[in-house]
């Protein structure tokens, strides 16, 4: 799995203060750090991305932006309603992870 840099690293970390006081966790999902809700993962690192799981709309709006993909953590095997957002998407993260919040809570 690719490795998250330190600007990654520190963004992510910032974003999971946030949830955990909101009642999610931290854990690791393929060898990364994730944040879940209920027990199911809505956002986590990748390299120097992020993943979220969001619904069809906030999914649909996501792929709109510059540079989001899918996400496939194996290749040609894209996960349902996951997108890969890169670090120069980073300002969008936060309303991103809320997005993914909202759908698993």
């Amino acid at each position: 799995m690719p490795t998250a840099g330190p600007k990654t690293v520190r963004r992510f970390d910032e974003l999971a203060e946030t949830f955990v006081a909101r009642g999610a966790t931290r854990s690791k999902m393929f060898g990364m750090p994730v944040l879940k809700a209920g027990g199911k993962v809505f956002a986590g690192t990748y390299g120097d991305a992020m993943t979220f799981k969001l619904g069809p709309d906030d999914l649909e709006n996501a792929r709109s932006l510059t540079g989001v993909e899918a996400f496939e953590p194996m290749k040609g095997r894209p996960m349902k309603e996951w997108v890969l957002v890169p670090l120069a998407q980073a300002k969008r993260w936060s309303n991103l992870a809320e997005r993914a919040f909202d759908y698993l809570s």
